[in-house]
């Protein structure tokens, strides 16, 4: 079970992936074809809108609204692909034929019952006898997708056609027929199944979303009603998921669907807090960006919480370890303030210390997120990365609480863990006599020596950063058990995830963390994670080429 969930929350990671990118463009895009932003820059507005410059930054906002409009196709075929062991390319195509199939089934069904674009908006069901909130509800049930009048399922039918592909590519990819059928065998069964299963789904959804789309209305409201105990228990909930990699289970329909709201932008009705948000960025309009979106606390995380918990991990060092601590804590900081890659901080103390994750760092995160909430802050994601084109719209966002969140958070976290650390002796880097090694592994120092090393070998190996980083993947495929041993392997951002056939042959977390170079392992079953950083899809294309594969 838990191999398959790991599989899943890696699976939302694919088509996410791309929407910080997509954010950039539609901020950029937004902020530079608003009539509002322009003059104030002294632009004249009436030469400028028709000129090449409008244009060009018209179709950088267009870019990112390609990803941030079709969630739902690409969730079908970033699911299908990450969730099939066999014939990716058959299955993100076949995906894709479903999820078509599947929505054109809904269309034909909703016309056979009178029902169209026209006589489902507010007014024509007002009109015809509903209140107004009974009419919202309804009229939120259907839209126009990839030109269907069809349900407005988000991102939910995509990822059940993803999943559901994925196991038609699993069980027909190696189909045999008779002979005067063999032009259909093989994986060209898998997209003829695919078809013929999105209209099935469409059937079975045509009669099951009106209560499923109704049921996450009255969800969305009871999380809107919980009001700040709703907000500790989301963020709470989220930061306790990420060891195990399983928080975009939570996020993604937070970020997507109805449960993150439903809000009108422009005339266009926008599902999710992510979703509006982005919305909300490239509207011309100049209100703030959505207030509770559950994401003001992330700032307070990245920039106060993980900085005051290394700081005291440094003052709490040997004396002579602290440069290697600092070497540590100095990167693993900027990846998270500047990038919001959490994992380098937080595997330092997860593992020698779960508790202090746990009972200290989740409810500290979750306090965060409640003060942000009855403070107002407003902004999107919590680090520099993804903070650049609200930036450009400084109108639209509400950060002034950071100026004493930040600091007030960073003073309690450094001491709640300083004490802790210090009471309950935590053996956080450079506190053990034996941690040495393990320190080294991840000081600046030892990146430079790396780097020395390597411009030693140019001459005498020609090519040292690939053998080097083949050398370490062929370690790590040993380690691991051998090739034998190995199911499947795969990466996420920052880790390498992989399901072995028998864990037992697996090498200790110690050798992975001191001869490895990695920063932390999490067993799951078959399924292991082993956390690298920003550096893990090199080291995974390296992996894959030791096997093969």
């Amino acid at each position: 079970m838990k191999e398959k969930l790991q599989q899943f929350g890696k699976a939302m990671l694919v088509p996410i992936s791309l929407i910080a990118l997509s954010g950039l463009l539609v901020g950029l895009g937004g902020a530079l074809t608003t009539e509002l932003t322009m003059t104030s820059l002294g632009v004249n507005w009436d030469w400028y809108s028709t000129s090449f410059l409008f244009d060009f930054f018209s179709v950088i906002k267009g870019l990112g609204n390609v990803i941030i409009g079709n969630l739902g196709p690409l969730y079908a075929v970033g699911c299908a692909f990450s969730l099939s062991r066999k014939e990716k390319g058959w299955a993100a195509f076949s995906a894709l034929i479903c999820y078509l199939a599947m929505h054109n089934t809904i269309n034909v069904l909703l016309d056979a019952q009178g029902l169209n674009a026209a006589n489902t908006t507010v007014e024509a069901l007002e009109a015809s006898g509903l209140s107004v909130i009974e009419a919202s509800k309804a009229s939120a049930l259907y839209t126009i997708h990839l030109g269907f009048f069809t349900y407005s399922m988000g991102v939910l039918g995509g990822i059940v056609v993803g999943c559901l592909v994925a196991w038609i590519t699993s069980k027909f990819y190696n189909t045999k027929l008779p002979t005067a059928l063999s032009f259909f065998a093989g994986t060209r069964t898998v997209p003829i199944i695919s078809l013929v299963a999105g209209g099935v789904l469409g059937i079975f959804f045509f009669f099951a979303y009106p209560p499923i789309g109704y049921g996450l209305s009255n969800l969305a409201g009871f999380v809107h009603d919980s009001g700040l105990i709703g907000t500790f228990v989301y963020r709470f909930s989220d930061e306790c998921l990420v060891p195990f990699g399983m928080h975009p289970m939570l996020e993604t329909p937070m970020y997507w669907t109805e449960l993150g709201g439903v809000a009108m932008v422009d005339g266009v009705r926008v599902v999710g807090n992510s979703a509006i948000q982005l919305a909300q960025l490239a509207s011309p309009d100049t209100s703030k960006i959505l207030v509770r979106s559950f994401m003001g606390g992330l700032g307070i995380i990245n920039w106060a919480i993980y900085p005051g918990a290394a700081l005291a991990m440094y003052h709490c060092a040997k004396p002579e370890n602290k440069k290697k601590v600092a070497g540590l804590m100095i990167p693993a900081i900027v990846s998270t303030t500047c990038f919001g890659v959490t994992e380098p901080i937080l595997f330092t103390f997860l593992f020698v210390a779960p508790w202090l994750y746990f009972l200290v760092y989740a409810p500290l995160a979750a306090l965060g997120e409640v003060l942000c909430e009855v403070f107002q802050v407003s902004i999107y994601q919590g680090n520099l990365k993804d903070w650049i084109p609200f930036f450009l719209r400084p109108e639209k966002i509400n950060i002034m609480p950071y100026l004493w969140l930040f600091p007030v958070f960073f003073i309690v976290s450094y001491f709640l863990f300083r004490f802790f650390i210090i009471k309950f002796d935590v053996m956080t880097p450079g506190r053990d006599e034996d941690d040495d090694e393990e320190i080294r592994l991840y000081t600046e120092e030892d990146y430079k020596n790396k780097v020395a090393q390597k411009n030693g070998e140019n001459s005498a190996n020609g090519n040292p950063s690939e053998n080097e980083g083949i050398e370490l993947a062929k370690n790590i495929v040993q380690a691991l058990g051998g090739k034998e041993n190995i199911n499947e392997v795969d990466n996420c951002i920052s880790r390498l995830r992989i399901v072995l056939k028998d864990p037992s042959k697996m090498e200790s977390d110690a050798v992975f963390k001191k001869k490895l170079k990695a920063m932390g392992v999490i067993h799951m079953g078959n399924a292991v994670q082993i956390v690298y950083g920003p550096q893990v899809a090199g080291i995974a294309a390296d992996v894959h080429d030791v096997m093969g594969i």
